[in-house]
């Protein structure tokens, strides 16, 4: 099964509005499989600069959306795309992401 990939811990931030003012505050964890994505893809589909975008697998069931930023060890990342891919005994997650320079 496709879980046995999914080593790397990530921190889910999400944006949560009080009042006027908002912050990014820590929603979950998930173990997930973290890759660099194909360079000649997301630089000319989607616009990201070279060797920032990144794929994310993950469990099907996990609360991720676009707009999030996750973070993993001491990487930071925001979330551009969220694909459902729930096909037979492998459905999953595959999130795009684009490494923050923060």
């Amino acid at each position: 099964m496709i879980e046995r990939f999914y080593k790397t811990s990530l921190t889910i931030y999400r944006q949560s509005w009080s009042g006027e003012s908002s912050a990014l505050v820590e929603e979950s964890s998930f173990n997930g499989h973290l890759q660099q994505g194909t360079p000649k893809n997301f630089q000319q589909d989607l616009g990201f600069r070279f060797s920032k975008a990144f794929t994310v697998w993950c469990s099907y069931a996990t609360d991720i959306l676009e707009g999030d930023r996750l973070i993993e060890s001491s990487n930071t990342y925001d979330v551009r795309f969220v694909i459902d891919r729930n096909i037979g005994n492998n459905g999953h997650k595959e999130v795009i992401i684009e490494k923050s320079d923060e």
